[in-house]
């Protein structure tokens, strides 16, 4: 996770929402393919690990906030 100093919980929760969104787009795409090369499939791999990863960090963010 970038995380900002400056950024509040709130803002932080916000711009890493809006990053894993544009992962799952990313991610929707590629799977609606009904064949990906090799270097798709690697990316999709990749995109899917950061999606969690982002997932992972709203979560943590959204407990240390309460």
């Amino acid at each position: 996770m970038s995380k900002r100093l400056n950024d509040n919980p709130m803002v932080a929760i916000a711009r890493l929402e809006e990053e894993h969104r544009q992962l799952k787009e990313r991610v929707a795409e590629l799977d609606r393919r009904v064949l990906l090369t090799a270097a798709e499939q690697r990316e999709a791999q990749e995109l899917k690990k950061k999606k969690l990863a982002k997932k992972d960090a709203i979560s943590e963010l959204r407990r240390a906030a309460c």
